[in-house]
């Protein structure tokens, strides 16, 4: 089948002339049950019940999973609305989802999209909505997904630090430190955990035996000390806290040797017994609480960004207006994640909904193929104007 083309029909007409197991990664975003009426005959979204509505996306799910390869993915964004007259919000989104799992899909993630700039709504009886569902599916165990395609770069400040052994000699790495390593003497700003001790704990799971956690911005001993004396008596402190009495000395200590920081946790625990939170606890508790991950080689491990917070399930990405006559186009960033991470380069993605051509125009940004569906002739005819001078200058397969 022709790629790089959309087609002016319906995703069910284009995907009868798809071969079985064809396509690389399909991404999309369904018009959602009465929202908006495009203008057109046969428009989706404006079945009479939202029963009809799932009906009608799960027999496109159906053909989707015949013209998926076994490695392929599926990223469907859909959105909820509520019943009319009796203002319950539908779960749509939800109902969707459990009847692909029925039909045979592995539900990987449930991504938030919240949406910072969100729509304002008048309705003054509930909360307003600002997030949507993104749903990735996949129909077999061994599927294609490249997690660092989509990582923050590591920031350079990381990168220095990583020049330095924690006693502060250029090009040393955490194996210079002999003993327990759960924390360190002031003369480094770094201090490291116990791993075996936090993987008992359940708090480091799935970061192997190498990973290290730093915190970088740790205060000066003398500054912790006397901010602690003034804040609450070691006593005081003692008695209040289910900690031992051995630990806890080592935090009021002035010398060298016997002094030591208390844990992220710990540390939480004084701060629930301090008040007068003002600019200097503030301070502080960001010196205290301020981490990075990293490995014993940062080269070997996670190259391209930072471990694990950077590729959450939870997307913060704003909202476009739209340049155009299609009321509902994506922001780039939106779909950027799902095609750098589900499609191998070179690999040919399907949008059942294409609209204005949002997902065509990343896709060869990405150095990726697309094939799309579209029903309307206007939007279809406003994609290619727009994908023209992309297609020109774009280097194709």
């Amino acid at each position: 089948m022709e790629t790089n083309k959309i087609y002016c029909e319906s995703n069910l007409e284009t995907m009868a002339k798809m071969q079985d197991n064809s396509i690389d990664c399909v991404i999309t975003s369904p018009p959602y049950w009465q929202l908006r009426d495009y203008g057109y005959d046969g428009q989706w979204g404006l079945e009479p019940t939202f029963n009809e509505y799932l009906e009608n996306l799960w027999s496109m799910m159906d053909e989707i999973y015949r013209v998926l390869k076994p490695s392929g993915t599926v990223w469907i964004n859909l959105g909820d609305t509520y019943e009319r007259s009796s203002k319950c919000l539908l779960l749509i989104p939800h109902r969707f989802a459990i009847g692909c799992i029925d039909r045979g899909w592995t539900m990987r993630n449930d991504i938030v999209w919240a949406k910072p700039n969100g729509m304002p709504e008048s309705c003054k009886d509930r909360f307003t909505k600002k997030h949507e569902y993104f749903f990735f599916m996949v129909k077999s165990e061994s599927y294609y997904f490249d997690l660092d395609s989509i990582r923050d770069p590591i920031k350079e400040i990381s990168l220095e630090r990583y020049k330095y052994s924690f006693t502060g000699q250029e090009g040393g790495n955490s194996s210079n430190f002999k003993g327990n390593k759960s924390h360190l003497i002031p003369q480094s700003k770094y201090q490291t955990i116990d791993i075996e001790k936090e993987h008992r704990q359940g708090m480091h799971q799935n970061r192997g035996e190498n990973v290290i956690e730093k915190r970088p911005n740790l205060p000066e001993q003398k500054e912790f000390v006397n901010f602690l004396r003034e804040r609450i008596k070691m006593n005081v402190l003692i008695d209040s806290v289910d900690i031992p009495k051995t630990t806890i000395e080592h935090w009021y200590r002035n010398d060298v040797k016997g002094f030591a920081f208390p844990s992220i946790e710990h540390w939480n625990m004084i701060k629930d017994l301090l008040d007068n939170w003002d600019s200097e606890f503030e301070l502080m508790d960001y010196k205290m609480t301020d981490v990075i991950f990293e490995t014993d080689d940062i080269n070997k491990n996670n190259q391209k960004g930072k471990n694990p917070g950077d590729v959450s399930d939870f997307w913060a990405i704003t909202t476009k207006p739209s340049t155009n006559e299609h009321y509902a186009s994506y922001n780039e960033e939106l779909i950027r994640k799902p095609i750098l991470a589900g499609c191998p380069e070179g690999g040919v993605i399907y949008d059942p909904f294409m609209g204005t051509g949002s997902t065509a125009e990343s896709c060869l940004r990405s150095n990726r193929k697309y094939i799309g569906s579209e029903m309307n002739p206007k939007y279809v005819e406003i994609a290619n104007k727009r994908l023209e001078p992309f297609i020109k200058q774009t280097k194709l397969f």
